[in-house]
């Protein structure tokens, strides 16, 4: 083993190989009435000191459900140290933590942004099927108490010349891709969008995200309204965007950012609101992580 290689090579592994068990017993889509407090992490991009801090939130708190909103890897140098904190963290807390999937949970984009690399000199290349199988075994999103949770968000579907809101019970029926090449690599174009899409409160509608790529939209207003009228949701919390900590766009496509360490909001202020979170250091702002209890929800920088 060379010397670059990440000392608990075989721990992780091992971790690695358990977490991916639990994960196989998952939904695509995971829905369920959970008590409160929530806690939420976005992207973490490979610093661990950012999920070593929401680690002591959650000690603080005791959160009933503990949710990371994807992108555990690239960018940084430590994303061999974040996942196995993840793999752990879900190994001797089941039924509480919920992992998604985020753009950067696939293998292409790690080529290019450095995970990749990093496995193979931490972990070695038996590392790279067992993140396959991880990736490929993530939900995608996540239901909880009426609040929707995902990576990116709301995908453009559109029928006969008519923009259709996803139903999300409709997921379900993507079950049988779960673990598979299609899902691995993104094939379907509903789960590609909610990992890849972004809101614009300034808009109503879609309108194509030429700085992300093919294939990738903006969101607006009406969108995510029709879309939470559609399935009952009260509203969202995502990741993917750089943000100052944490962002909120209200249902009128008004927006809240500076927002205030341990600052708390009503919940019924949010109503129809999405409210992006995120908890990498390798931007100038700050890492952010929410809180969410029965009446309000909790900015907490990490």
């Amino acid at each position: 083993m060379g010397k670059n290689m990440y000392k608990k090579s075989n721990e992780f592994l091992k971790s690695a190989s358990k977490a991916i068990e639990i994960l196989k017993k998952k939904s695509i889509f995971e829905k369920n009435v959970s008590n409160y407090p929530i806690a939420v992490i976005g992207d973490i991009h490979g610093y661990m000191k950012s999920i070593n801090n929401f680690k002591k939130i959650i000690e603080q708190t005791s959160p009933n459900k503990i949710i990371f909103l994807g992108d555990y890897v690239d960018r940084g140098y430590e994303g061999v140290e974040v996942l196995n904190e993840i793999f752990n963290l879900l190994i001797n807390y089941e039924d509480k933590v919920i992992l998604i999937r985020g753009n950067h949970e696939d293998l292409n984009m790690n080529q290019e942004y450095g995970f990749f690399e990093e496995l193979v000199s931490k972990i070695g290349k038996e590392g790279i099927k067992l993140i396959e199988l991880f990736y490929s075994n993530l939900p995608i999103s996540a239901s909880l108490n009426n609040i929707f949770f995902v990576h990116g968000g709301i995908p453009f579907i559109k029928i006969n010349n008519e923009h259709i809101p996803l139903k999300l019970d409709e997921l379900y029926q993507l079950n049988k891709i779960k673990g598979n090449k299609e899902y691995l690599e993104f094939e379907n174009n509903i789960l590609f969008q909610m990992a890849w899409n972004d809101p614009d409160g300034y808009i109503d509608w879609f309108e194509p995200n030429y700085m992300r790529g093919d294939g990738v939209f903006y969101y607006g207003k009406k969108a995510w309204n029709e879309f939470m009228d559609a399935n009952g949701i009260n509203f969202m919390v995502r990741g993917h965007e750089i943000v100052d900590g944490v962002h909120i766009w209200n249902n009128d496509g008004t927006f809240i950012n500076k927002i205030k360490n341990h600052q708390k909001i009503y919940i019924d202020q949010l109503y129809k609101s999405v409210i992006t979170v995120f908890s990498s250091r390798y931007h100038i702002g700050r890492a952010g992580s929410v809180i969410i209890y029965r009446d309000e929800i909790e900015f907490v920088e990490i």
